[in-house]
C-alpha cells in the first residue's frame, strides 16, 4: 500500500503518484551532460553541493542533486546489494547522500528497468524490492530509471510498463518518499517518439511522477523538437506528475545553446510545467547563466500552484527558410497568464497574438490587461494589452530568442 501521503496531499494529488510528492515540477541538477560518466566522483559531487548551497540555487529552489549512470561498481556485493564504485566514492553511498543532505540538498540517484544500465552497469531487472530498499536505506529522495538493456526492447509497452511499474511499487512500499522519474528516452534516437509515457492510460501519473515525452536533447534541433513534442500533452501532467522533455543545458556552445536559446528553453520549460533540472555545469556557472536559472518570476511560473501545463496558442512558419514563431501560454493560479513569444526567425521578429490566440486563452474578450516583462522586471514595452485585439511583441534578437511576459486583468469591460 503506497506510504506517507497526509490527508490534505492526498486530496490534491489529482494526478500523480499517490506519494506526496511532486506538487509541483523537480527542480534540481543531473550529473550526466556536466560530468558524464569520466568525471562522476565524490570530489566532484561534494563540490556540485557546495556550489549549489552558496551561489544561489538552492535559495531559488534547485533541490534536488542527482546522480546519473556509472555511480555503480561492475558487480553487485556478496548479499546481491547494488554498491557505489570505491574508487569513484571511496566513502560510500550513504556518506554521499549525508553529505549533499547537510547542505540542505536532496539526494538523487539512477538506475535501468533492463538487464544492465546504458553505460552497462548492473540495473534493476529482477531485483526492484531490493533496490528500492537499499535506495532508501541511503536515504535517497530522487530515483531517475532509464531503458535501456530490456529483453525485449525499449518500445513493448506490455513490458515496459509493468517493468517501471515494479520500481514504483518497491518504491512506494519502503515508506521512503522518493520521487520516481521515468526516462523512457534510452535506447531511442533523436526524434523517436515516445509521448505514449503521457497519453498511455497505464503511463503518465499512474506510472511516475515524471515521464520523458522526447528522446534525449543534445542540442538546439533536438531542444526544439523536445518542446513541440510536448504540446498536445497538458491534459496528462498536473499536481504529482509531470510531461518531462529532458535537462536544462545553459549557455554552452557545444549545445549550440547561445544566451538567447538557454534563456529561451528556461521561460518555455517554465509554461510548460516540465522539471527543472540542470545539466550544466554548475560548478562554474555564467553569470548569465545563474542570472536565468535564479529569476524568482520565471520560477514562480514554473512552481504555480494551479499546476497547469501551457500550450501553444499562436504559430507562424515560414517554409522556404524552415523558420518559424510562435507563442505559447500558461494559466496561472491568481488569473494571470503567462506568455512566451518565440523567434525562430534569423533576425528580430514582431510577433503577434491575434483573436485566434486570444479565443484560447480565459480572458474575456475586451478585457483589460496590465503586461509585466519578467526579464526586465518591470511593465512590458506595451504595458497594456486588451483580449481580443492584435497583441505586438518585438523579439530583437532571432534564432531562437524570447520574451516571457505576464498579463494580468486590470478590468472587465463588457462588449
Amino acid at each position: 500500500m503506497p506510504m506517507f501521503v497526509f490527508a490534505a496531499m492526498r486530496m490534491r494529488l489529482l494526478h500523480g503518484l499517490d506519494n506526496g510528492l511532486g506538487l509541483t515540477p523537480p527542480m534540481g541538477y543531473n550529473t550526466w551532460n556536466d560530468l558524464g560518466c569520466n568525471s562522476l566522483n565524490e570530489e566532484n559531487i561534494k563540490a556540485v553541493a557546495d556550489s549549489m548551497a552558496s551561489n544561489g540555487l538552492l535559495t531559488a529552489g534547485f533541490e534536488y542533486l542527482n546522480l546519473d549512470d556509472c555511480w555503480m561498481a561492475s558487480m553487485r556485493d556478496e548479499t546481491g546489494k547494488l554498491q557505489g564504485d570505491l574508487q569513484r566514492f571511496p566513502s560510500g553511498m550513504k556518506s554521499l547522500a549525508d553529505y549533499v543532505h547537510s547542505k540542505g540538498l536532496k539526494f538523487g540517484i539512477y538506475s535501468d528497468r533492463g538487464s544492465k544500465t546504458c553505460q552497462g552497469l548492473p540495473a534493476t531487472l529482477g531485483n526492484e524490492t531490493l533496490d528500492a530498499q537499499t535506495f532508501a536505506d541511503w536515504g535517497v529522495d530522487y530515483l531517475k530509471e532509464d531503458n535501456c538493456y530490456s529483453s525485449t526492447g525499449p518500445d513493448d509497452f506490455n513490458q515496459l510498463f509493468k517493468e517501471f511499474g515494479l520500481m514504483r511499487d518497491a518504491l512506494n512500499a519502503t515508506g521512503r518518499p522518493i520521487f520516481f522519474s521515468v526516462c523512457g528516452g534510452g535506447d531511442h534516437g533523436p526524434g523517436d517518439n515516445i509521448t505514449y509515457y503521457a497519453s498511455d492510460p497505464r503511463g503518465g501519473a499512474k506510472l511516475a511522477n515524471s515521464w520523458r515525452i522526447s528522446s534525449d536533447v543534445i542540442e538546439w534541433q533536438t531542444c526544439q523538437m523536445a518542446y513541440l513534442a510536448d504540446n498536445g500533452l497538458e491534459e496528462f501532467a498536473g499536481v504529482g506528475g509531470f510531461n518531462d522533455p529532458d535537462m536544462l543545458f545553459g549557455s554552452a556552445a557545444s549545445w549550440q545553446m547561445t544566451e538567447a536559446r538557454s534563456r529561451t528553453q528556461f521561460n518555455l520549460w517554465a509554461v510548460l510545467m516540465a522539471p527543472l533540472i540542470i545539466g550544466a555545469n554548475v560548478r562554474n556557472l555564467s553569470a548569465y547563466d545563474l542570472d536565468t536559472y535564479t529569476n524568482a518570476e520565471v520560477i514562480s511560473v514554473s512552481q504555480d500552484r494551479l499546476a497547469r501545463q501551457g500550450r501553444r496558442v499562436a504559430n507562424e512558419s515560414d517554409r522556404a527558410s524552415k523558420t518559424s514563431s510562435s507563442v505559447w501560454a500558461r494559466e496561472l493560479a491568481d488569473g494571470k497568464v503567462a506568455m512566451v513569444f518565440v523567434n525562430n526567425y534569423d533576425c528580430a521578429k514582431t510577433i503577434v497574438c491575434h483573436r485566434s490566440c486570444w479565443d484560447q486563452l480565459p480572458f474575456k474578450t475586451g478585457t483589460q490587461l496590465d503586461v509585466r516583462d519578467v526579464w526586465s522586471h518591470q511593465s512590458a514595452a506595451s504595458r497594456g494589452a486588451v483580449a481580443g485585439e492584435d497583441y505586438e511583441v518585438n523579439v530583437e534578437v532571432g534564432d531562437g530568442a524570447s520574451k516571457m511576459l505576464i498579463f494580468r486583468q486590470l478590468a472587465a469591460v463588457l462588449v
